[in-house]
């Protein structure tokens, strides 16, 4: 009979087994870390502080935002709920502002009102003198100026068991960044998108008027939200990059996973090499591509471009190249764009002109 002792050992070796041929039954695992995103808009990095403005302009197409759907029919509010717009659109602006602008305070300027007849016509910038008396008031750099914000929100209302209402709210805002010192509008950007609300409620009048948030509440979330957005076009942010790396085709493949799991690039890099020196055109292609995945990973990216070249040309030299050679040249590309992308970031930064 045998004894626990072996059954436990037999179980412990089992799952070894498992953990180092299951993934063989795939050619591709995953590594998934996180990459600096550079902004679309890069400003210069010595600018310390930054103001909003609220332009204050009345435009006719303006009036969308006192109307409303419901059902397809169009309803208008019977109080206006549009002053505290541009308020909640520089609070959506000013409490996202990332940890990148090592800024104390933003100021919030309103401009006297100001009404343009004709909507459609490009917008007048605002002056020069008018931008500098407002960056010497404030102490401001730059000047975030935002020349209107339009909400149209939508209600379906549902019956089945329960009502239902699903709510679309969509907006759109123009703003520009005025500079006084270079003369330099950085950008004039027409945001929009949308929200979406799901409501339920036994009674119909109950979901109309209580359940349903209120216009000022909807009008207000979404001018937030517009001064949310407009952070991440000035601003770096971390996102979530996964990439994958061969595991099929040797042993080395699959080793190099525990590795990787541990974050033990090195090791993991050493195996992979050692596939490469014994002239194996297809595997030497593979693991030149993990390679340049791990230094992608830990943020070598000089390297990294190296390395897929490298496995491009190894795939270059075979008959049959695979379908796994355009996934390839697809990294490729992708490394071009993190390259591009480090540039910027170092521009954000002020450590490249």
């Amino acid at each position: 009979m045998k004894s626990p002792i072996f059954h436990l050992n037999f179980f412990y070796h089992l799952c070894f087994c498992l953990v180092l041929f299951l993934p063989a039954c795939k050619t591709v695992s995953v590594i998934d870390f996180q990459i600096l995103e550079a902004p679309k808009i890069i400003l210069p990095a010595d600018i310390s502080r930054i103001a909003f403005v609220d332009r204050n302009l009345i435009l006719p197409s303006d009036s969308v935002n006192h109307y409303y759907k419901r059902n397809g029919y169009l309803y208008e509010d019977q109080f206006d709920f549009t002053s505290k717009m541009s308020l909640n659109c520089y609070k959506g602006f000013g409490e996202n502002l990332s940890e990148f602008f090592h800024t104390d305070s933003i100021p919030f300027v309103v401009l006297p009102k100001e009404k343009e007849d004709d909507a459609q016509k490009r917008l007048k910038p605002l002056s020069w003198t008018t931008v500098d008396g407002i960056c010497r008031g404030t102490k401001s750099d730059v000047l975030l100026v935002l020349d209107y914000v339009r909400v149209f929100i939508e209600h379906e209302i549902v019956k089945s068991d329960t009502y239902w209402a699903f709510t679309n709210i969509n907006y759109a805002g123009k703003l520009s960044i005025y500079d006084p010192l270079k003369k330099v509008i950085y950008a004039e950007k027409i945001l929009s998108d949308s929200l979406f609300l799901e409501s339920e409620s036994y009674s119909e009048d109950r979901l109309i008027y209580q359940i349903i948030p209120g216009r000022k509440q909807l009008l207000n979330d979404a001018a937030y939200e517009l001064g949310r957005n407009y952070v991440d076009l000035i601003s770096p942010r971390w996102i979530n990059v996964s990439r994958t790396y061969f595991i099929l085709g040797d042993e080395r493949f699959s080793k190099a996973i525990y590795f990787i799991n541990k974050n033990d690039f090195e090791v993991a890099i050493k195996l992979w090499e050692s596939v490469i020196d014994e002239g194996d055109m297809l595997l030497a292609g593979r693991a030149s591509h993990n390679i340049a995945v791990a230094k992608e990973a830990t943020d070598d990216l000089k390297s990294a471009r190296t390395w897929i070249e490298t496995s491009l040309n190894y795939y270059k030299q075979l008959k049959n190249k695979r379908s796994e050679y355009k996934k390839i040249k697809a990294y490729s590309l992708a490394l071009n764009s993190r390259w591009i992308n480090r540039k910027k970031i170092k521009r954000f930064f002020g450590e490249e002109n």
